[in-house]
This record gives structure tokens, sequence and C-alpha cells, in this order.
């Protein structure tokens, strides 16, 4: 099988996703983005190869899936909803397009504008960076000098789309959020994290545990990743004042150790099932 796997980093789930592999006795192309050119002799190296995309950058997973699929590649997840996925705007405007419940969300290309969508919105508000992990760089602002700061801090960013931001209501901060995992089509499993501090990233401490299948939760994580094109994908929800959940993110590399702990579903199996699949279809259309 003509099979590709694109990291940078070998973490918990790149270890499982490797050992996985090796145990249906599959041998995977371990490609670097930090070291592809994509030359022209690299056609015939990519064309029919699906490659499974675990790059810890974001900026770097979609450069490489849009360079690998013009070089005839088949990246899993493709470069349209990596690049999508990577984008805090973007990942927010599909879901609004497609009618998924979320939080208000606002661009802030300024700190002029991050204060006027603070103030439109209303204290507590939550700021995000347009790409970012385990909640870094994200800021609860809780009152005018707090807003004053974070932007401030914004603003002496060195790049544009370093300084523009997104401005969100926030939601029961602090209250347990809901991850889900989507894996073609089929919504796996979803876990409540909580704990470690409002933000209720794993990394950061989060205790976590399994949610019993619910059909509207379930439901909501499969349109999501529906909506921004992710046939892998990791969907944050949380739970709203009046009981009913909206989708925070959609994560399209998604990491799952506590997941696979805390549910005892076998993710980097189904991943890898969902790759060999691809890798058959392209293998009976050629």
């Amino acid at each position: 099988m003509s099979f590709g796997l694109l990291l940078s980093t070998v973490r918990y789930e790149e270890r499982r996703l490797l050992s996985e592999l090796d145990q249906r006795g599959l041998h995977a192309v371990r490609l670097d983005p930090r070291n592809l050119s994509f030359g022209p002799k690299d056609t015939e190296r990519f064309r029919g190869m699906t490659v499974l995309n675990r790059e810890i950058s974001s900026q770097r997973a979609a450069l490489a899936a849009e360079s690998l699929e013009a070089f005839g590649a088949r990246p899993v997840n493709d470069a349209s909803s990596t690049r999508v996925c990577g984008n805090k705007w973007s990942t927010y405007l599909r879901l609004k397009q497609c009618g998924i419940p979320t939080p208000t969300t606002l661009l802030a290309p300024s700190a002029e504008a991050g204060m006027k969508a603070i103030e439109s919105l209303g204290y507590p508000a939550v700021v995000k960076p347009l790409s970012a992990s385990w909640g870094n760089r994200v800021g609860l602002i809780t009152d005018r000098h707090a807003a004053d700061a974070v932007l401030e801090h914004c603003a002496a960013m060195p790049s544009a789309v370093a300084r523009t931001v997104i401005v969100q209501e926030a939601i029961r901060p602090g209250a347990p959020d809901l991850r889900g995992i989507v894996v073609d089509g089929v919504c796996v499993g979803v876990i409540s994290r909580s704990g470690g501090d409002w933000r209720n990233n794993v990394a950061r401490g989060a205790t976590v545990e399994c949610i019993a299948p619910n059909e509207e939760i379930y439901g909501l994580c499969v349109r999501a990743a529906a909506a921004v094109g992710a046939r892998i994908a990791g969907v944050d929800l949380v739970q709203g004042v009046n009981g009913g959940f909206m989708v925070l993110e959609v994560n399209s590399r998604v990491e799952f150790q506590g997941f696979e702990g805390a549910t005892g579903v076998d993710v980097a199996a189904r991943i890898v099932e969902a790759c060999v699949s691809q890798v058959i279809d392209v293998k009976e259309t050629i």
C-alpha cells in the first residue's frame, strides 16, 4: 500500500498510529514537512499516495496538504479542511453557514476592533488568536482593564495575522466542556473535560470522563465535522445556559490520549482503518 505519515513531532498519538500500522504489517513512509521542497521529481513519488496528516504546526500542515494534493497525493484530512480547521474564524464561518449552533463570534483585526467587539458582547468575553492549540493565547476578559492588557499584547505581535483575533461570547466559563471524535462520519465517542483551569485542556491538567451516547451530542459532532469537510475530527462543544449544546472548535489533527483512556475506544485503529479504506479506493480506481 502507498501510505505516508506526515509529522515533525512524535507524540503519544503518533506512536499509537505507528504501532497500529506495524501490527497490520503496513509500512508508512514518514514525511517531515520541514524537509519537503516538492520538486519536479516528486510528482511520481507522491502520485496516488494516501498521507495521514499529523503535523503539529497548523501552517505547515495546511501548506503540506495543499502541496501533496497538487503532486497527486490524497492527504487525510484534505487541504481544504486542514486549512479551515487551522483558522478559528474560518471554522466559525463554516459552522454558521451550515446552521450549527456556535457562540457568537466577532473578528477583530486590530485592538480598536477588539475593544468594540468585547463591549458589544459584554463581559466576560473570550479572546482567541486565529490559530493556536492547547488554549495558548486564549484569554478570558472579565473587565476593561483585562481587555486593555490583552489587546495591547495582541497589537504588539509581529504580523497582521498574529495581531488579528476573534472575540467570542463566554459560555459558562469554567464549566466542563465536551470533546467528541468523528471518523468517516461516525462519532466514536465523547468525553467531558473539567478542571485544570477554565480552558479545560487536557494539556493543562483537565480530567476526562466518558459520556454516555447522546443523540444530540453525537449528531452535532458529525454535522460539525461535515461542515468543515473533515473525515477525522475532534469536535469541542459546550452546554449553554439553556441546556442546548454549541460547537466551539473543530480540530483536524485531533489528540486522543485522554480520550482513549476514558472511553476505551481504539482511536488509532479507527483512523488507520479510514486511511486503509482510502488506499484501497485509490487502487480500485487506477
